[in-house]
């Protein structure tokens, strides 16, 4: 269930807390560092890499039985970042592709699953303004690409974290192989209840936006429980393959 995933991440963010303030003070120094001036425009992608880099850490520690945040390896976060990011824009590249082609060919907008679930009032509007069947096409085709393109992308990640090579992220048949071994169906469950808790945690911080300190405070919070929950549950994802691999 998405609540056990909640309670399961929170629990690994806080089995070291002060460790865990470190991180968020860190997290929070660095974004007021990559915001300058002088960085412009290259200060987001260097905050993308770093953050990405730590989340692969995070996928690292899952997957082999972690309880807790990763100590923080400099070297290792901007190796992993970089072909992390690398490997993100590829697969991406080819959602993005699919999904516009789809989209331009049917006349719709182009969507992400979280967008489509929180806001549901769209997701019926999209219903009444086009036909059935084209509707079905839509969002069948749409998911179908979405978590197929999502799959393959999260297991290279997960095999670059633990010790692969940025070509192998591009090794379809053994990526597919790696997926078999976890089982489509169970893969699918554990994504969608990723899917699902990132999407409860998106909706609670919308109703909690606000200028004041503490739900400034509150919505940061979130991010960074959102951040865990997506890189911690492909660790665990990935660790089935790992206890199961011959």
């Amino acid at each position: 269930m998405p609540i056990d995933i909640l309670k399961g991440s929170f629990k690994y963010c806080t089995k070291n807390i002060w460790f865990f303030l470190f991180v968020i003070t860190l997290i929070v120094i660095f974004q007021i560092i990559t915001e300058a001036e002088f960085l412009h425009p290259f200060g987001s992608i260097i905050y993308i890499i770093v953050l990405e880099g730590y989340g692969l850490q995070v996928i690292e520690d899952v997957s082999n039985g972690g309880e807790r945040l990763p100590k923080i390896i400099p070297k290792k976060i901007i190796k992993y970042g970089v072909k992390g990011f690398i490997i993100q824009i590829f697969y991406l590249s080819i959602q993005g592709f699919l999904l516009s082609s789809i989209a331009l060919n049917l006349n719709f907008p182009e969507f992400e699953i979280e967008e489509l679930l929180l806001n549901f009032p769209e997701f019926i509007k999209l219903l009444y303004s086009h036909d059935f069947g084209s509707f079905l096409i839509f969002i069948i085709s749409g998911f179908i690409i979405v978590f197929f393109t999502v799959f393959f992308m999260e297991v290279a990640l997960a095999r670059l974290a633990n010790g692969g090579q940025l070509r192998q992220a591009f090794n379809f048949p053994r990526i597919k192989h790696v997926i078999d071994i976890i089982g489509w169906k169970n893969y699918a469950i554990g994504y969608s209840k990723i899917i699902f808790s990132v999407v409860i945690l998106l909706f609670i911080n919308n109703h909690l936006m606000g200028d004041d300190i503490i739900s400034l405070l509150i919505s940061f919070l979130i991010s960074v429980l959102i951040f865990v929950i997506e890189y911690s549950g492909m660790g665990n994802v990935y660790k089935v393959y790992l206890e199961n691999k011959t």
